[in-house]
């Protein structure tokens, strides 16, 4: 085994973990660690910096989705109730499966693989 292939190993791992970590520990925290992560190692080239580009792109994604379209729900609905049920179910549903695919992510950043999503 390379020195660079454990560095794009290292680098793989340590962004998909920062992408599971903004989902389930500290939210704004590891999402800001994560650009700095980015922007520190933006000219890699290798699969590990795929994983790198990756997890900020899920990350935003994973904001926009989780934030973004549940203010739509609440501001755009006429019963509070029902779009209070509504929220809570899609925030439930899709938190659950974006920590599902940064699973699905780490797992493939530990086997020297690319990721999926």
């Amino acid at each position: 085994m390379s020195e660079t292939s454990n560095a794009a190993k290292r680098l793989a791992i340590i962004s998909q973990s920062l992408y599971l970590a903004n989902l389930l520990l500290i939210p704004g925290v590891c999402f800001i660690f994560l650009v700095w992560f980015f922007y520190r190692n933006r000219r890699v080239k290798n699969w590990g910096g795929i994983h790198l580009y990756r997890a900020l792109q899920l990350s935003v994604a994973a904001g926009a989705a989780l934030v973004g379209v549940p203010l739509l729900f609440v501001w755009f609905s006429a019963d509070v109730q029902a779009s209070l049920m509504m929220v809570v179910l899609y925030f439930v549903t899709m938190h659950a499966a974006l920590v599902l695919v940064g699973m699905l992510n780490l797992s493939r950043a530990m086997a020297r693989k690319l990721p999926l999503f």
